[in-house]
């Protein structure tokens, strides 16, 4: 009886670490998304791209990326705060979609 009850209380805290581990990981996306959708909107209307909400975001974290590796490789700089890591997600954007757009043939109707 001992065992089931031991079993039952390391369960139950297992379930509440999992809970919380899954919060903390959520709340640790949402900047990101914050990021990536400022990026990404901004970049399209740079660009004049039109990709959607979702397009957006997905540019604007694609361009993060893209920008923290440039911006690394080629000043040795790294983002810190949230407007930096704005404007260096801009940039990465706009750089993923002129890289597009100059691969994409347009058609004439």
């Amino acid at each position: 009886m001992q065992l089931f009850a031991i079993l039952i209380v390391l369960a139950i805290l297992l379930l509440i670490w999992l809970g919380l581990t899954t919060v903390s990981l959520i709340f640790h996306f949402i900047p990101i998304i914050i990021v990536g959708l400022i990026a990404g909107a901004i970049a399209s209307a740079i660009t004049g791209s039109r990709h959607g909400v979702l397009g957006d975001i997905g540019f604007g974290i694609l361009g993060s990326v893209l920008g923290g590796f440039l911006m690394w490789q080629v000043f040795h700089y790294r983002a810190g705060n949230f407007v930096t890591e704005t404007f260096v997600a801009i940039a990465g954007a706009v750089i993923i979609l002129l890289i597009g757009k100059a691969f994409t043939r347009r058609t004439r109707y």
